[in-house]
Parts: structure tokens; C-alpha cells; sequence
């Protein structure tokens, strides 16, 4: 490969290790999706670890605060030369018109590409792990009603356990107990009828793989990983 690729800006830090973990399998997709070898191969990067405040396990807790952090960081991703820009956190896309707004590149949407690639199986009806914030704003929901296709929320129980397993995640504390909790709430989905779950937070494919389950788990990392390469090297 001897060509120039676009710059991928990573919008991270909510949290950081779902966002390096983010890093790390986006390079992984490059040697295998696209023959990496040399330092070359790869399209360049700018990375931007943002400590946001006015969010936690449960999501968004200072809409405001949130917002205007997002905006300032996106602007600070175009400045530095990127050529699009990911975001490492599903719920904070409940400003991804603000962040688009704010700058003169692709904001990609990590539920929409979700949605898209869900759309493609020809699957119906998803259980749908996130933060609280996601789940109350219905921010799957609208965007797959759209398409047809039915998401499942957790209860309130099962929500309660997902917020300690993300707030596990966050603090790198997880371990074999979260990943029963999950393999369960998948369960309990499939029970009402799903026929894959979303893993619609950056935080659960680290305490959750396809690897530890059966059921089809569609994991949001990977989604947008696959969209922003695929689109920074596209002739």
C-alpha cells in the first residue's frame, strides 16, 4: 500500500479503556480486513481522550455540560487534521447533530451504522444492552423503529445490574461474574423473542464476547471500527 488514507479522529475517554480497547481492534481489523504490515498500511489517527464530566455508569447526568465538551471536542479533532471522527460511547450520540453541526466533517453514528449493519441480517427484534441515559431516551428504539426492526429494553432489575457491570468496566474490575449477569439478561431476551442483542455500550464487548455466547451479540465497537476504516481507506 502506497497511497494516503484519510484521518481518523477518536473521540474517547468515556471511558478510556473502552476507547483504547477501540484502538487496539481497530488495528487488528486493518491487518486482517486489509493486509497491514508496515507502519505505512495504516491510516493515520489522532486520538483525543476527553475526561467527561457530567457522565457516569448510568449516562448522562449534566446534558449541557456533556454537549458543550462534545462540540469542543470534535473541533479539536478537526483542527488537529482529521478527516472523520468516531465517537467511542453510544450515549453520548444523543448529540451527534450538535457535534455534526459544529464541524465540516463526518461525524459518523455509531447507532445508525448499528442499525444498518443489524438491517443487512434481516433480524427483526434485538435485546439491547446500554447505559440507563440510552435506554430512557429510547435513542435505539427511534432509529430501529425506523427500520422495522424491534428492540427489547431491560427491566429495571436487569438495568440496574448492567450499570455495575459498565461501572466494573470503567474501573477494570470486571470479571467472570459480570459476564454471567449478561449471558443471563441475553437469555431472558431471546425468552421474549429476540434473535441477537445489541451491545449498545462501549463497555460491555469488554466484559462480553461472541466467544462466551451462542447468542448473536452485535458488537457496536466492531461497527464503528469497520465503518471508519473502511471509509478512511476507500479509493
Amino acid at each position: 500500500m502506497s497511497r494516503t488514507y484519510k484521518t481518523i479522529g477518536i473521540l474517547g475517554g468515556m471511558g478510556p479503556e473502552a476507547s483504547s480497547t477501540l484502538y487496539a481492534r481497530m488495528i487488528k481489523y486493518i491487518q486482517t480486513r486489509y493486509g497491514a504490515e508496515q507502519d505505512t498500511d495504516y491510516p493515520p489517527m489522532v486520538i483525543y481522550s476527553l475526561p467527561l464530566s457530567g457522565f457516569d455508569e448510568t449516562g448522562i447526568t449534566d446534558e449541557q455540560l456533556v454537549s458543550s465538551q462534545l462540540i469542543e471536542g470534535v473541533k479539536k479533532l478537526e483542527t488537529a487534521g482529521s478527516d472523520l471522527v468516531i465517537v467511542a460511547c453510544n450515549t453520548v450520540h444523543l448529540f451527534h447533530d450538535q457535534m455534526q453541526n459544529a464541524v465540516n466533517i463526518p461525524v459518523l453514528n455509531i447507532i445508525e451504522e448499528t442499525k444498518n449493519r443489524v438491517a443487512e441480517t434481516g433480524i427483526k427484534k434485538v435485546g439491547l444492552f446500554a447505559s440507563e441515559t440510552t435506554g430512557r431516551l429510547r435513542l435505539y428504539q427511534e432509529n430501529f423503529n425506523d427500520s422495522g426492526i424491534r428492540v427489547i429494553s431491560p427491566d429495571r432489575t436487569q438495568q440496574n445490574a448492567l450499570n455495575l457491570v459498565i461501572r466494573h468496566v470503567m474501573s477494570g474490575s470486571q470479571g467472570e461474574e459480570d459476564r454471567k449477569v449478561l449471558k443471563k439478561i441475553a437469555l431472558d431476551f431471546t425468552e421474549k423473542g429476540a434473535e441477537a442483542v445489541v451491545m449498545g455500550c462501549t463497555e460491555i464487548p469488554l466484559a462480553l464476547n461472541q466467544s462466551h455466547t451462542d447468542i448473536r451479540l452485535f458488537d457496536t465497537i466492531e461497527i464503528i471500527i469497520e465503518s471508519a476504516v473502511n471509509y478512511s481507506m476507500m479509493e
